[in-house]
């Protein structure tokens, strides 16, 4: 079935044919005695049989020995032989692959890996850094970031384009993966379900189960709507889109601190499409590309000659040829708006590192750190971002509108109250060093 991609990413291991993806299968495995359940099935059981999980494998790939009464699975190189396997049981794999591989990967467990590849029914013909691979058509001169979205962590490589696109290094952050973003989103819907109707579902093996294969679609409907209604087991709970985002906010700070660290002023941090399933995740960094699902197969295709090794000693190619400047037409995301540090009412700036209580009080507005008796509405951050709550009855506006959700403050937004005219001004206050 001629030429095909597999690109190796614990958060879904993915196989294109020519540049259709035709199958995705997570890096989880279950293992019972007597069998060894990997990849979606694996997924479907894992809160339902948590001491059996194995979603390391992976990341660790090694010959580290495991303690498991199955045979089969004596350590993570056989756990990932084993997913291979099921791979190749569940799609007609293409005659010829090249593997596309994360740059977190060392010498040691590239030389295993292809040591299992050699012991699969895969015909791999090229060995390929998936960050290179995945803006060689796309990215313009200079130092660029590729943002990778993985199971455990968040890989970000940094890759100096030219003639050629070629990585320079990779960096993690560690405690940044998906599975750290689920499990705050599970936390935020297990509390609203406990406080809304007084059920949690993390009292049984089952209902938590049921619980993560629901998540994904409350998230995508929170993002789109605002919020969403969670339904589990005949009970109801409203959750936020703001909710969502406050719960991950540590973890994109910590992938926004460590762009912004590598990053020069004019690079283009181009993320895949996974950080677009992230509440947040399309604001990681200030110049921003969204990579299509596609990207690495389409610029594999284009570079199949290139990256096909003529014999079957394979080597990693960490720089592919960079499409020509005038063939670039690259789209930035739209700029996110300036980011507001501080209050402004009348000739008073109050810097916003703590909670502000804005209120009404002999017939003028009033922004304080110590909280009034009757607040109008609470100021407070969120990992660098200002976040307006209405806490009172009063008809607040903002912008000239009246609100009632919570919502985040831009550099230049106008809080008042209806029929007054009285405003405080949402201001970023920078810092120039000399």
């Amino acid at each position: 079935m001629g030429q095909g991609v597999l690109e190796i990413n614990d958060c879904g291991l993915r196989v294109f044919i020519d540049t259709t993806e035709v199958l995705e299968s997570p890096g989880i495995a279950v293992i019972e005695p007597g069998r060894i359940h990997i990849g979606t099935a694996a997924q479907m059981r894992a809160r339902s049989h948590p001491t059996q999980v194995n979603n390391q494998f992976w990341r660790r790939l090694s010959l580290e020995s495991l303690k498991s009464t199955n045979q089969r699975c004596r350590h993570h190189a056989d756990l990932a032989y084993c997913h291979l396997q099921e791979i190749s049981e569940h799609c007609d794999l293409p005659e010829e692959l090249v593997l596309a591989v994360p740059g977190n990967f060392t010498r040691e467990q590239l030389a295993l890996l292809l040591g299992i590849i050699k012991e699969s029914n895969m015909n791999v013909v090229g060995l390929v850094d998936s960050a290179s691979a995945a803006i060689g058509d796309l990215a313009p001169a200079g130092l660029q970031m590729h943002v990778e979205l993985q199971l455990h962590q968040t890989l970000v490589s940094r890759i100096s384009v030219d003639n050629q696109a070629t990585v320079k290094s990779s960096e993690s952050v560690a405690d940044a993966g998906l599975c750290h973003f689920q499990e705050a989103w599970a936390r935020v819907f297990t509390d609203a379900f406990v406080m809304q109707c007084r059920f949690d579902p993390l009292h049984s093996a089952e209902s938590e189960q049921q619980l993560y294969d629901l998540m994904p679609q409350w998230v995508s409907r929170a993002m789109s709507q605002g919020e969403v209604l969670a339904e589990l087991d005949d009970r109801t709970a409203k959750i936020s889109l703001r909710q969502l985002q406050d719960a991950t906010a540590p973890i994109l700070s910590r992938v926004r601190a460590m762009i912004e660290n590598l990053a020069d002023s004019g690079s283009v941090s181009f993320i895949s499409h996974r950080w677009a399933e992230i509440p947040g995740g399309l604001q990681i960094a200030q110049r921003m590309h969204l990579l299509s699902r596609d990207s690495t197969a389409q610029s594999i295709k284009n570079r199949w000659k290139e990256l096909r090794s003529p014999d079957s000693a394979l080597r990693l190619v960490s720089s592919v040829r960079a499409a020509p400047e005038s063939e670039i037409s690259l789209h930035l995301e739209a700029p996110s708006e300036a980011v507001a540090t501080h209050l402004l009412y009348g000739h008073r700036a109050l810097a916003a590192q703590q909670p502000l209580f804005v209120f009404w009080h002999e017939d003028k507005f009033q922004v304080t750190p110590t909280p009034p008796e009757h607040p109008a509405a609470t100021v407070t951050n969120h990992a660098g971002r200002l976040a307006l709550r209405v806490d009172a009855g009063i008809r607040l506006m903002l912008n000239g509108e009246e609100i009632a959700a919570p919502v985040n403050l831009n550099a230049g937004d106008k809080i008042g109250i209806a029929d007054r005219h009285d405003v405080i001004t949402a201001i970023s206050v920078e810092r120039y060093e000399t």
